[in-house]
């Protein structure tokens, strides 16, 4: 599914191509039998600019409670001009990330492509990090892209693909950020939230982090989840595991687009999985 660009909600984005790639890509958060209705309440955890959260926020009409986690301060400083410009009051742009503990953590920004921004690259696997962006890049390029520029389809592999790595060489460019993070139990006390319709992940490679911080106790409040997984072959299994043993119906699908990555879903039977879809 892509998205109408004359209705998106226009956002301030560092690389507006990062801004269009997360339009096409965020309906499929939505995607196996995920459901939202007015006045849910939404954590958007690995923000970005707010993207999901403006998806969201559009479906549903405004009517929706959406707390955004944006750790990177360039990236955060976008988010909150998009959440006070754009969203009104319905969006919380918080400062801070979520592990499995209160704490800092040192992440690397990328400026020439903030989507890979993470605490799990730098400049000790930037190198191989770069070829596995490529090779992801090479099939959406070529698969979806193709869609909106014909020309693509036509261009040959051994033409596009040194393109694509000489764009990654871009990567280099990096600034590194201490970074406050906090358990996602510890925000659900402080700022009082009593359910969460959906828990969206998207922590390039920080999933387990996210996961290990939510207390036994809490995991009841939480009626849907959908997490991105990064090394799928690897960590699609636990997550899945992880899901599984918490009560939620699991599908999970791999990305057509990129081989080691996809999405993980978690459903309830009971909660917001029953009422009407926006």
């Amino acid at each position: 599914m892509v998205q109408d660009a004359a209705a998106r909600p226009q956002l301030r984005a560092v690389n507006g191509w990062e801004a269009d790639f997360l339009w096409d890509e965020v309906p499929s958060y939505l995607d196996h039998g995920i459901r939202l209705a007015p006045g849910a309440t939404v954590l958007d955890v690995g923000a970005n600019i707010g993207v999901f959260s403006a998806y969201v926020w559009q479906r549903l009409g405004g009517d929706v409670r959406i707390l955004a986690f944006e750790p990177v301060p360039p990236i955060h400083a976008l988010l909150a001009r998009n959440a006070a410009e754009v969203l009104g009051d319905r969006v919380t742009p918080l400062p801070y990330g979520l592990s499995a503990a209160d704490g800092e953590i040192e992440i690397t920004y990328f400026p020439g492509a903030t989507l890979l921004s993470s605490s799990r690259r730098g400049a000790g696997n930037l190198e191989q990090e770069q070829e596995r962006a490529a090779a992801a890049l090479f099939e959406g390029i070529k698969e979806d892209g193709a869609r909106r520029h014909p020309v693509l389809r036509r261009m040959p592999g051994f033409v596009l693909r040194p393109l694509i790595r000489a764009g990654m060489r871009r990567l280099r460019s990096m600034e590194t950020y201490r970074v406050q993070v906090r358990s996602l139990s510890r925000v659900l006390q402080d700022l009082s939230v009593d359910h969460v319709d959906l828990l969206k992940i998207d922590v390039e490679g920080a999933e387990f982090d996210v996961l290990a911080g939510i207390d036994d106790a809490d995991w009841p409040r939480i009626r849907q989840v959908v997490i991105e997984v990064e090394r799928w072959g690897a960590h699609e299994p636990a997550i899945r595991d992880i899901l599984a043993g918490r009560g939620f119906a699991v599908h999970a699908e791999r990305a057509s687009v990129a081989g080691d990555i996809g999405l993980v879903y978690g459903m309830r039977d009971s909660g917001s999985g029953d009422r009407a879809s926006a």
